[in-house]
């Protein structure tokens, strides 16, 4: 980590809180899932209740943003912290009644309180960090991420096989209150003056015109997008792998491999990335990803498989701090939060979208021919992205920004 970023209080407690937050939300599906393991049989059924939950974070999310944008981002963090902790205890009647609607309640509690939570991260980020810092600390808070999900599902299987769900859920709680104690020491700059400059019937739609305006912003919301084909059916690829393969060790090494490319990524991330050519290089990537997706369609070579995950998540360490940046530093600081509670809903509406896709692609072509579909349509959308940004001159526009800047 960075020595500034390492003695930055407000940066170290978010980070904290999001390691809490992160791996307590995975240690809860992993106990959710053990739950409902006696309750249903069809694993249809399991993954529609789990998606009641990210259903109300859509739904929420146009809310949220306004809140976070007008409102002390402390008091969210707190507010929206103390709210998750009703996510454990809800599950305590579910485990004496054997009861799936209090399960659902947790869900709908925990869920709710992320649509407020993680946006609140995302654009508090730059309120307590310089522009100069800004791409380490995005790089710190990916890198974050995925430990918080490497080591929530890792912790998750472990208590699930050691503890009662009783004692796993009554630590969950702990831990929940653990993250409002550091959300009420944090102090968060900028928020009062971002509000007042906030108008007094802020809309959420708002935010529409501000990303049309600025075509950084646009190609920032398209990259990700065409990544999140691959995200949302990463689950069940991995499994496609394993089964084609029929080696159910297979699932382990490459959710490893994945894990462990993007946290060495991030290491050299920092130092390898040009800040004034954020759009381009971000854009460049896609490159990067089609290559990984041509390996994987080798579905039935192992070495190559796994090297091509260690390639898809050494790009991924690169990919989402750049664009990341890019929507920090081209959006105005009062409309951050409404923007990132957009990005969640569209995240969380593609991963849904990309699940189907896969599915009905792999039933349809076939695991390789799937992936080399993909690999050409991610590789022609950056190459004709990358025209269109030469063609609109919007990197020389992000260079001058961030020459101003400096």
């Amino acid at each position: 980590m960075s020595p500034i970023l390492f003695r930055n209080r407000c940066f170290l407690l978010l980070m904290g809180g999001e390691i809490i937050a992160g791996t307590g939300m995975w240690v809860a599906i992993i106990g959710n899932l053990q739950f409902m393991q006696h309750l249903i049989a069809s694993d249809f059924l399991k993954s529609l209740v789990l998606t009641v939950g990210l259903a109300a974070s859509v739904l929420l999310a146009p809310n949220a943003g306004v809140i976070i944008d007008r409102y002390d981002k402390r008091n969210i963090l707190v507010l929206s912290s103390l709210f998750r902790c009703f996510a454990p205890l809800s599950m305590f009647p579910a485990l004496a009644f054997d009861s799936l609607a209090w399960m659902i309640v947790s869900l709908l509690v925990l869920q709710s309180a992320n649509a407020y939570y993680l946006p609140t991260i995302q654009a508090a980020i730059p309120s307590v960090v310089s522009a100069d810092e800004l791409l380490k600390a995005n790089t710190i808070y990916l890198n974050i991420a995925t430990l918080s999900r490497i080591g929530g599902t890792a912790l998750g299987g472990i208590m699930v096989a050691t503890l009662s769900l009783w004692s796993l859920y009554l630590l969950a709680l702990l831990a929940f209150l653990l993250l409002v104690v550091l959300s009420l020491l944090n102090r968060i700059p900028s928020t009062e003056r971002a509000a007042a400059a906030l108008p007094e019937q802020a809309r959420f739609r708002e935010v529409f015109s501000l990303i049309r305006a600025d075509g950084s912003v646009l190609v920032g919301l398209f990259t990700s997008g065409v990544i999140t084909i691959f995200l949302g059916g990463f689950n069940l690829l991995v499994l496609a792998f394993s089964e084609l393969q029929q080696d159910p060790g297979l699932l382990g090494w490459i959710y490893t491999v994945e894990g462990t490319s993007i946290l060495l990524g991030g290491l050299v991330a920092r130092r390898w990335t040009d800040r004034r050519r954020l759009l381009t290089t971000s854009t460049s990537l896609l490159f990067a990803f089609a290559l990984a997706y041509g390996g994987m369609s080798f579905a039935e070579q192992r070495v190559l498989v796994l090297a091509s995950f260690a390639l898809f998540g050494f790009t991924v360490a690169f990919f989402f701090p750049l664009v990341t940046t890019i929507f920090q530093t081209r959006l105005p600081e009062d409309a951050h939060g409404r923007f990132f509670s957009l990005k969640g809903m569209l995240d969380r509406v593609g991963f849904q979208l990309a699940l189907l896709i896969t599915g009905a692609c792999l039933d349809l072509f076939g695991l390789a021919w799937y992936m080399l579909c993909l690999s050409l349509l991610t590789g022609l959308s950056g190459l004709l992205t990358l025209l269109y940004i030469r063609r609109k001159g919007w990197e020389q526009t992000l260079r001058d920004t961030h020459s101003a800047a400096g």
